[in-house]
């Protein structure tokens, strides 16, 4: 995939992630790439990530994400879905 091609990916990220503001840094990082998507926590201690945007950005937000914030610990980032995108996505993201 070229680094400006433009992707749909859905993430879900594992560790220390709920209840140390790591929803919150996702949503930082998103809104500096510009990255389109939303942020949930999950019942079952995870933290679910869709994002959408240039392979480039994609990769730069990944790797922002792996890195956590201060309080947080990230142990996983299991990829759950990829997708070529045809239009440029809204560079909206959400906390939900």
């Amino acid at each position: 995939m070229a680094e400006n091609e433009l992707i749909r990916i859905r993430l879900l990220v594992r560790g220390r992630v709920q209840g140390v503001g790591f929803r919150r840094f996702v949503w930082r990082v998103a809104r500096a790439l510009p990255i389109g998507g939303w942020v949930k926590n999950n019942p079952d201690g995870s933290v679910e990530i869709e994002a959408r945007g240039s392979m480039g950005h994609i990769g730069h937000f990944i790797s922002d994400v792996r890195e956590g914030s201060f309080l947080s610990r990230v142990d996983e980032i299991e990829e759950l879905q990829r997708e070529r995108l045809n239009s440029p996505p809204e560079a909206i993201f959400d906390i939900r």
